[in-house]
Parts: structure tokens; sequence; C-alpha cells
């Protein structure tokens, strides 16, 4: 397993995730959503990351019944809404996803998006008392702009900014420009999601390269020479940046399998050569994946 270091911490994480995005949106596919969970924790994968908007809870509660007598062996993530990021919001949201998850602290705890409502101020203080209590070990953001990032580093006081959960793939490299660098300067963690891309009614968003394209035909090429699929490099691809993890949602053994397989390998510099230039970056700098 590759891990990767959560900010300026000491703790190591799996620098592949389990992500549970639509996890518990159809309690028939309940069973099915634990058992892959499990599989992946056995395998290596021991960092889960869910929300509270997930499925209205149901992806905690799902991810609960998963971990709960496991809860040593994980690193939990999840995500207070942005419509809560009020001071006591965010307290009573921490409180709420506690009990879906049944465990007393979140390892990281992020606020998902940007609130139009509540000052970063009064958001990251409430993280910092959540902290303070022991409910919440570390504290990230989601989808945050450089000024936003400083801002909430500044508001959170002696309390470090570990991570920004963000969208990177082949078709989004936005943030090369500028947010990896501050990042990596300021000791921040990029969790990239998304790492196939989005289907194209999520975000307006490009999805993953349809067979016959060039695009996927050079990344059938280049995974026929590693004995790879061309999901395995893309996902090679974005972990070839240090400081940076991913979060592939795994709904099935057969899902994390495919993902594990990502490892253990490197994409040499002429084929990375090859897949950024028929996905180049964009000068465009928006974190609205």
């Amino acid at each position: 397993m590759l891990y990767r270091k959560l900010g300026n911490t000491e703790v190591s994480i799996p620098a592949i995730g389990q992500g549970t995005w639509k996890f518990g949106e159809d309690k028939q596919q309940e069973k099915d959503e634990i058992e892959a969970l499990r599989f992946g924790i056995e395998k290596g994968l021991t960092l889960i990351d869910t929300a509270e908007e997930y499925a209205g809870g149901g992806s905690e509660q799902v991810v609960g019944q998963a971990i709960h007598d496991i809860r040593n062996d994980v690193f939990l993530v999840t995500k207070v809404s942005a419509k809560n990021c009020s001071y006591k919001g965010v307290l009573r949201a921490a409180e709420a996803s506690l009990e879906r998850l049944r465990t007393d602290r979140i390892d990281l705890y992020l606020q998902h998006w940007p609130s139009e409502q509540y000052e970063v101020s009064e958001t990251m203080g409430a993280m910092a008392e959540l902290v303070s209590k022991g409910l919440v070990k570390y504290v990230g953001v989601s989808n945050f702009s450089i000024p936003l990032m400083q801002e909430a580093q500044h508001h959170l006081g002696n309390v470090p900014l570990v991570c920004n959960q963000l969208p990177y793939h082949l078709n989004d490299r936005n943030i090369e420009n500028q947010i990896i660098p501050f990042a990596k300067e300021n000791g921040i963690t990029i969790m990239g999601y998304s790492p196939f891309g989005f289907a194209p009614h999520v975000f307006g968003g490009k999805g993953f390269p349809e067979a016959g394209t060039p695009e996927r035909s050079t990344l059938d090429t280049i995974g026929a020479k590693y004995g790879k699929t061309a999901y395995q490099v893309a996902i090679n691809w974005v972990l070839r940046q240090q400081g940076l993890v991913t979060i592939p949602k795994a709904a099935s053994k057969e899902h994390i399998v495919d993902n594990l397989n990502a490892l253990g390998w490197e994409l040499d510099q002429e084929d990375i050569n090859r897949i950024e230039n028929h996905f180049p970056v964009s000068n465009s700098e928006s974190v609205n994946g």
C-alpha cells in the first residue's frame, strides 16, 4: 500500500481511499456497500470518505455499520454541509454525524463547500472547538480557493488546516496551476475526488474518455504496456503528484481490486508526457467541480 503524510502531521494515510457518494440511497444495495467497504479495509484501503449530505446522512449510516467494530483500523473523513456552517450549526452537524457513524470522533472533518450564508471565521471557530473537545482530530476544507484556504487557516489559529478536497482528474487539471503548489508549500494535503471525471450530467463536467476516442486509445495503449487498464493508468497518473491522495468510489469488490491494481508500479516520464499532451492543463483556476 502506498501511504502519504496528512499535511504536516505525523499521520500517514493510504494514497487511495474509498469514496461513498451515492451510498445509502438504495436500501437494497446496503449489504453490498457494507461488504465492499469491509473488503477494501481488509485490503488496506482504510481511508473512508463520506459526508452528511450524501443520501441525507444515509451514507454515514452505511459507513457506521461497516466500521463500528473496526473503528481503530479506519481513518474516517466526513463533511459538514455549507448550509450548516454557522458556529452552532457545525457543532450540531458534527454530533449528528458522530451518531450516524457510530463513533466518538471524526479523524478529519471538512467544510464541504464554501458557504454563502456564514463567514469562514464562524465555521472555523466551531471546527477548532470540536478539536479542543476531542470530537475531531484534524480539520480540512473542500472546494476552497487559495484565498479561502488562507482565511480558514487564519481563523483556525493554532489548529492546522491539513486538507483540501478538490476535483482532480485527466479532464480537470486546473488545480495544478496554483492550488497544488500552494498546498505543498503550506503543508496541505490535496484529496482529489472523481479521479475518473464526472458524468456529463454532473456539474457539467467531462467523464472518462469513451472507447474509440484518441484520448482513450492513448490510455489503453499505455495501459497495455504495463498490463493495466485505462482506469488504472488514470489513477496512477493522479498519484504521480506528491502530497496528493485520491478517493474513487468503489461500490463493489471488483472495483476495489481494480483500484488497488493502480498501485505498485509507476508510469515512466515518456508515458506521462503522452498522457498530458492528450489532456492538457487549462489556464483556469476555478474549483467548481
